[in-house]
C-alpha cells in the first residue's frame, strides 16, 4: 500500500494534502545524508569519541582555550558579569574576548552538556558535530541547485570532510564548525532566485545568521561578505535580465539583513570597537596564510594518499599545516573539468565556476605563492588588505567556499552520470567518484589527545583557594603550548583569576600582542618551565614579589609540567615556605 493510500482518500484527491504528504516524506529523506554523515564522522573520529570525557579531537592548544570559553560565558551570564569582558585572565587588567574566538553562541547552546557531561565532551560533540552539520548543510544548499539526493549527498560529504575542514579539525573547532557558507548560498538563491519567502523573512533571517556568525567566528562574517559580493556580482554580470525583474524584492530583503544586522550586533561590536584593549590597524597574516597553487594538487601529511615526495613539496608552503588545506585532488579536478567541457550550458555549472575561480583567486593572498616559493606578482587581494576588516582576513580561509562550490560541481557530475543511458559512462563515473573519495580521505587514525585535570581543580581540595581571589598557576600561561591551566581554572568553576593566559590583547597603542605583558615573573617561569634556572638574587627576588603584590596574588599553584622540580625549588625560594601537596599539585598560600 502506498503512502497516499494509506492515508485514506482525502489525502489522495486533495492537492494540498497530497503535496503535504510528499514534503513530509522528503523532509524525512533529507535526515539520510545526516545519519551517513554522523556515521563517517564517527569512523574518523573513533579514538577520541570512544572516550569523550578523557580525550580530544585533534591535538592540544586552542582545545584547551576553546573549553576555556564555553565555559566563561554560562559562568559570566549567571554570575551577572558582561561575558565578552573578563579580568579572570591578565587580571588585573584583564581582556576583552570580543577580540578573541570567544564564540558566545556555542557557549550559550552547549551550556547544558558542559554543565553535566564536562567541557571535554561538549568539545568533542563541538568538533564531530560541526563537521557533521557543515556536511548536512551543504547537501541542504546544494539540494536545492541539483535534483538528485545522491548527488547531493556526495557534494556535501566533499564539503564536509574535505582537506580544509578536516585540517581544521585539528584544533580550530571553532573554524571547522562551517555552517555558514552552505546557510548563505541558501539564503541568497531564496533572495535572489527563488523569491518564495516575503522580503523581510528572508532578510531578517539572513541578518540574524551573520550575527550568529559574528559571535561564533568573527572572521567568517568578513569571508562571508566578500564571498557574497563575488557570488552576487557573478550572478549580475551574468544574469542582468533576470536580476533586474527581481531587484526589489532582493533590495527590500538585503535592507532587512542589514538592519537585523545592525540591531543584533551593535553591543557585541560597540565593546569590541569602543571598548577596552581595541585593535587599531590590520591584524598581520594575510601574506602568510595564503593557498598555495600547488596546493590544489599536492596533498599534505593530513592526506592518506600522501606520498613522500609531496610531503617534500607541502612542508615548503608558507603558513602551518593546518592552515593547507586547499587540496582538491586530479581526480576532482578532473570531474570538475568534464562538468565544465559538458555541462557549461547550465546556468548554476556557469555560476559556480565563475564564482569559484573568483574566491580562488583572491584566496591566493597579495602575492603568488607556489610551491612555497613566492613571487612578486601582486594579486587582487592586495586591494582588500587596505580595508582593516577585510585585510585582518587569512585569505586562505576563503577556500571553504571554494570547497562548496567544487561540492556543487561534484553533485552536477554525479547527477548527470546518473542519468546517462550510457552504462560506461556511469562506470566511469562511479571509478572517477571512488578516486575523489580515496584522493580526499584524511589520514587515520585520526589524531586525538589525552586530557588530564589533576584532582585538585574537580574536588573539594580547591575550595581550600578564596572565592574570587587570584592565583598563580604554573605552568605560567602565554601561548597554546602552555595552557592546561585555563582548562583548570574552567573546571573549577572559574573560582579563581589569573594574571596569565592564551589570549590576544593590545599593547598601549593599538598593537596586537598574544597573551600576558612581559613582566619579570613570566621571564622567570618561562625560562624554568624550558629548564633554566635563573638564580633568584635578592633584587630580583624584591621585583618578583612586588609583582605578585600588584597582581594581588593570594596562592601560588604549580600543576603537572615539564621541570616541575625546577618551579618547585623556584616557588620555595621565592616565598621561603614549603608547598602543601594535595590533588596532584602542590599549593602554597601567601599571607
Amino acid at each position: 500500500m502506498s503512502t497516499a493510500e494509506a492515508a485514506g482518500p482525502s489525502a489522495v484527491h486533495h492537492p494540498v494534502a497530497a503535496r503535504r504528504l510528499r514534503t513530509g516524506a522528503s523532509r524525512w529523506a533529507d535526515l539520510v545524508p545526516l545519519l551517513g554523515y554522523g556515521a563517517v564522522a564517527f569512523l574518523i573520529f573513533r579514538p577520541a569519541l570512544i572516550t569523550p570525557s578523557s580525550r580530544i579531537i585533534g591535538w592540544p592548544g586552542d582545545a584547551e582555550q576553546t573549553m576555556w570559553f564555553l565555559r566563561w560565558v554560562p559562568w559570566a551570564i549567571s554570575h551577572g558579569h558582561n561575558p565578552l569582558l573578563t579580568t579572570h585572565l591578565n587580571h588585573p587588567d584583564g581582556v576583552n574576548l570580543m577580540w578573541n574566538s570567544l564564540a558566545p553562541v556555542l557557549g550559550v547552546v552547549l551550556w547544558p552538556l558542559s554543565a553535566t557531561a564536562g567541557l571535554v565532551v561538549s568539545y568533542n560533540l563541538l568538533m564531530a558535530g560541526g563537521i557533521v552539520l557543515a556536511a548536512w548543510c551543504a547537501y541542504l544548499a546544494i539540494r536545492r541547485l541539483v535534483r538528485s539526493r545522491a548527488a547531493a549527498a556526495c557534494g556535501g560529504l566533499m564539503y564536509g570532510f574535505s582537506p580544509y575542514l578536516m585540517g581544521h579539525a585539528h584544533g580550530h573547532a571553532k573554524v571547522s564548525f562551517a555552517l555558514l557558507p552552505p546557510l548563505l548560498l541558501i539564503l541568497l538563491h531564496e533572495i535572489l532566485i527563488v523569491q518564495r519567502r516575503r522580503a523581510w523573512v528572508a532578510g531578517t533571517a539572513l541578518g540574524a545568521l551573520l550575527t550568529a556568525q559574528l559571535l561564533i567566528f568573527e572572521e567568517g562574517v568578513v569571508l562571508a561578505l566578500v564571498a557574497g559580493s563575488a557570488g552576487v556580482a557573478v550572478l549580475a554580470l551574468t544574469n542582468r535580465s533576470e536580476l533586474r525583474r527581481r531587484r526589489s524584492h532582493a533590495l527590500r530583503a538585503l535592507l532587512w539583513a542589514g538592519a537585523t544586522a545592525c540591531v543584533l550586533a551593535t553591543f557585541p561590536l560597540a565593546v569590541q570597537l569602543l571598548g577596552p584593549d581595541r585593535i587599531s590597524g590590520t591584524v598581520p597574516g594575510g601574506d602568510v596564510y595564503v593557498t598555495d597553487v600547488a596546493n590544489l594538487v599536492v596533498p599534505t601529511d593530513f592526506q592518506m594518499a600522501a606520498p613522500p615526495p609531496a610531503d617534500v613539496v607541502s612542508r615548503r608552503f608558507s603558513g602551518n599545516e593546518v592552515e593547507n588545506g586547499a587540496y582538491l585532488g586530479l581526480p576532482l579536478l578532473a570531474a570538475i573539468a568534464v562538468v565544465a567541457v559538458r555541462r557549461r550550458s547550465q546556468p548554476v555549472v556557469r555560476w559556480a565556476l565563475a564564482t569559484g575561480g573568483v574566491l580562488l583567486l583572491l584566496s591566493l593572498g597579495p602575492q603568488l605563492h607556489v610551491g612555497g616559493h613566492v613571487s612578486r606578482l601582486p594579486l587582487p587581494w592586495r586591494a582588500l588588505e587596505a580595508i582593516p576588516l577585510a585585510g585582518s582576513a587569512l585569505p586562505s580561509r576563503l577556500f571553504i567556499y571554494v570547497d562548496l562550490l567544487a561540492g556543487l560541481l561534484l553533485a552536477v557530475f554525479v547527477a548527470a552520470a546518473m542519468r546517462s543511458p550510457r552504462r560506461r559512462r556511469r562506470w566511469a563515473a562511479v571509478g572517477l567518484l571512488g578516486l575523489c573519495v580515496g584522493t580526499l580521505a584524511p589520514r587515520l587514525p585520526f589524531p586525538s589527545s589525552p586530557v588530564e585535570v589533576p584532582p585538585f581543580f574537580t574536588g573539594t581540595d580547591v575550595l581550600a583557594v578564596p572565592p574570587g581571589s587570584v592565583a598563580l598557576v604554573a605552568p605560567f600561561v602565554h601561548d597554546g603550548s602552555s595552557d592546561p591551566p585555563m582548562l583548570w581554572q574552567a573546571v573549577s568553576d572559574m573560582r579563581f583569576s589569573m594574571p596569565e593566559g592564551y589570549f590576544v590583547a593590545v599593547r598601549p597603542g593599538g598593537v596586537r600582542v598574544d597573551g600576558p605583558r612581559q613582566s619579570q615573573t613570566a621571564s622567570l617561569m618561562l625560562a624554568i618551565q624550558s629548564g633554566h634556572t635563573p638564580p633568584l638574587t635578592p633584587p630580583l627576588r624584591s621585583r618578583v614579589i612586588a609583582e605578585l603584590r600588584r597582581w594581588q596574588v593570594a596562592t601560588v599553584i604549580v600543576g603537572p609540567m615539564p621541570h616541575e622540580d625546577l618551579m618547585r625549588r623556584f616557588v620555595t625560594d621565592l616565598l621561603a615556605t614549603s608547598p602543601r601537596e594535595v590533588g596532584g599539585v602542590l599549593v602554597w598560600a601567601r599571607g
